[in-house]
């Protein structure tokens, strides 16, 4: 009976912790964090001072961070409301960039893979985009075509933004960034 007993809980702490293992690297750890409006960073994720469950989530093979010292990758799901961003809806994407060398501005599925979309175009560069006067952005983005600056959507489903800014001061302090400094993402009209 104690053999049982002792099998039991065996089994079961064995259970738990492949479970807890698993949990902690299956997504993005929180530890790390740092969020701007919708945004969210990892500012250290490149450098050496990297903490061990997102080493270990990176040594999933899930993608490749960018350097302390080479830029910053925010990615958001969310749109100014907290709400999911879905492929049915139109948004915009409106605002400034930080200070930054070069960015790029990307939609992908949740795991960090781009789309096979129908124009074969998942993202922006700095040197695609129109400007308003100010410098400012306005990008809407939809499964349909828009006029403007137009990035295309998946047809449903969620997916994420990702804004990698290259050479920018705020790597480094990413904690201290204000949302106004951040593309904000309002959600226009969603069926």
């Amino acid at each position: 009976m104690r053999v049982l007993h002792l099998a039991y809980v065996i089994a079961l702490g064995g259970g738990l912790g492949l479970a807890s293992a698993h949990f902690a690297v299956a997504g993005r750890p929180l530890l790390g964090m740092v969020e701007i409006g919708p945004w969210q960073a990892w500012p250290r994720s490149g450098g050496r001072d990297i903490d061990p469950y997102m080493r270990a989530y990176l040594a999933r093979g899930v993608h490749l961070p960018l350097g302390t010292g080479e830029g910053l990758e925010l990615i958001a799901d969310r749109d100014e409301e907290g709400r999911a961003l879905d492929g049915r809806c139109l948004y915009r994407l409106s605002g400034e960039i930080p200070t930054t060398r070069g960015w790029t501005l990307s939609v992908t599925d949740g795991d960090g893979r781009s789309f096979r979309l129908p124009l074969d175009r998942t993202g922006f560069t700095d040197a695609e985009v129109v400007r308003a006067e100010n410098g400012s952005l306005q990008i809407a983005a939809a499964a349909w075509p828009q006029a403007g600056d137009w990035l295309p959507l998946p047809t449903s489903g969620r997916f994420q933004f990702r804004l990698r800014l290259y050479d920018t001061p705020i790597a480094t302090q990413a904690g201290e960034t204000r949302p106004e400094s951040l593309p904000r993402i309002e959600r226009i009209e969603c069926p």
